[in-house]
């Protein structure tokens, strides 16, 4: 009993230390619900409106009837009409359009003889994630077109449907993955610079004066900062499902396991990180040196799959892959406990390790 009053004690004076200051309070809860909010409308892996222009040597009712599927579709923005490829060219170099489509002068002839009628399809490479896209998008349109010309085109008819996502929505994915980006830039940032402000500050030291153990302090901090957390996470989940719309098909009770394992497990990192800096300069180099790879390689923007094998082997030590891969399946999927099971493993495996490496590096500087 002693030792949780002692420990009772020593986190109320760690809540108070870091709410006290009511420009702490509004740094901690405002900023994560803005950034939700701004960035679920702003950031997406769609393309949309790519401006687009169409060189006709054929001038024939079949390569205008490809040019109206192109200005129907949401994804391009169909600019006027391209004069000759000296034309095309400039307007490729100087970004007037992304996409340009050249149908050749024999194209209705080489249709209506029964050859094989070729267009072509040039995409401004500088952004090759948008240039792929892009591509895509248009080999679609003319494959649509190209099978609304075929003598048995009517033969079948093909329905696509989105499991768990019948729209292709893609807030539906992206948001919930901005609220773990979110919540681990955060988690990281009170956690690794409480402590750095404690020791400018010198009070970190004198609290290791006190008859505290090391691992009693980490745990009470790592404690304090998780208390702190669930508020403006709670806030966030309230705009994900009422704001955005996003629909929660699982359990409340697994979610909260999920976000309290995950920022268990970005606070112990976070710990860990303040252990090897000495003030509050050197612990922001080490949050960045730690969130830019934790993000790029979480799977959030390319595919954990199209990484080498030992990536993806060393970034199962990254939560941030693991909770972007759980909480969109928890809020489309509705998914059980035993589903997950391995994420949990992974995620209190960080936590312990973290957690221990950062009583280490504390009790050698004791």
């Amino acid at each position: 009993m002693k030792v949780l009053n002692r420990l009772a004690a020593l986190l109320k004076k760690e809540l108070l230390q870091l709410l006290k200051n009511p420009k702490m309070r509004l740094s901690l809860f405002i900023p994560p619900v803005v950034q939700l909010v701004l960035l679920g409308y702003a950031a997406t892996l769609e393309l949309k409106e790519v401006d687009c222009a169409v060189l006709d040597h054929s001038r024939t009712a079949e390569s205008r009837e490809i040019k109206s599927r192109f200005q129907g579709s949401p994804t391009f923005v169909v600019q006027p009409d391209l004069e000759s490829e000296e034309d095309l060219k400039f307007r490729m170099e100087n970004r007037k359009i992304q996409l340009a489509l050249v149908i050749p002068e024999e194209f209705a002839r080489a249709k209506a003889g029964h050859s094989q009628p070729e267009v072509q399809v040039l995409v401004d490479g500088r952004n090759a994630n948008s240039a792929g896209l892009a591509m895509t998008y248009a080999a679609e349109i003319l494959r649509d077109y190209a099978a609304s010309k075929m003598e048995n085109a009517k033969a079948f008819r093909v329905q696509t449907r989105g499991w768990h996502n019948p729209n292709f929505n893609m807030q539906y994915f992206m948001i919930p993955t901005l609220l773990v980006l979110i919540s681990l830039i955060d988690v990281l940032m009170i956690s690794a610079l409480s402590i750095a402000r404690e020791r400018e500050d010198g009070t970190f030291e004198q609290l290791r004066m006190t008859p505290f153990a090391t691992w009693e302090i980490l745990l009470v901090k790592g404690c304090a900062t998780l208390c702190i957390a669930l508020g403006p996470i709670s806030t966030c989940l309230f705009f994900i499902h009422f704001w955005f719309h996003i629909p929660f098909q699982g359990s409340c009770l697994l979610l909260a396991a999920l976000l309290g394992t995950f920022v268990s497990a970005s606070i112990s990192i976070g710990l860990f990180v303040s252990s090897l800096t000495r003030n509050l300069q050197q612990s922001m180099l080490g949050i960045f040196m730690v969130i830019v790879p934790f993000g790029m390689l979480s799977g959030m923007a390319t595919p954990l799959e199209s990484m080498p094998p030992v990536f993806q082997t060393v970034m199962l030590a990254n939560p941030l892959r693991h909770g972007i891969e759980a909480l969109p399946r928890i809020f489309l999927e509705g998914v059980a406990f035993s589903e997950l099971s391995h994420i949990f493993y992974f995620l209190i495996s960080i936590t312990l390790v973290a957690f221990t490496l950062a009583y280490v590096s504390f009790a050698r500087q004791r």
